[in-house]
């Protein structure tokens, strides 16, 4: 049966170790992971979980903004781009994909920052 929200927010069974706020990825078994460096992200943990905890995401297609962690320091009104471990980081690397604009700076790497998505595209950063 199909299903619909319109919530912005939807639970999901975790399969492995994924950190607060940090970017989910959906996979094939219906389950998710934290999304890595070449992984567009279907939205954002809002809790820690650990293998078999049922999590909720905030979907990448919700209004508003959504609270990440940075993988290094960055400025506020920074270009955004996908990062290993479910993180963010203003370095373009090949095979990162554009995430959205840090609305507030990062100093070190896992702050959590607001962040506005952009759209994801279907390229990989620019070199």
């Amino acid at each position: 049966m199909s299903q619909f929200d319109e919530s912005g927010t939807k639970s999901f069974v975790a399969a492995g170790t994924i950190p607060q706020y940090g970017r989910v990825l959906l996979g094939s078994g219906g389950t998710i992971t934290a999304a890595g460096l070449a992984e567009k992200e279907i939205g954002t943990a809002l809790r820690a979980a650990v293998s078999g905890d049922v999590v909720p995401v905030r979907l990448r297609s919700a209004a508003g903004t959504h609270k990440m962690i940075a993988k290094e320091a960055v400025a506020a009104g920074a270009t955004l781009y996908t990062e290993a471990g479910g993180k963010v980081q203003d370095t373009a690397e090949t095979t990162a994909f554009q995430v959205g604009t840090a609305l507030e700076a990062a100093t070190a790497e896992n702050d959590i920052i607001e962040v506005l998505y952009g759209s994801h595209g279907d390229t990989a950063a620019p070199n």
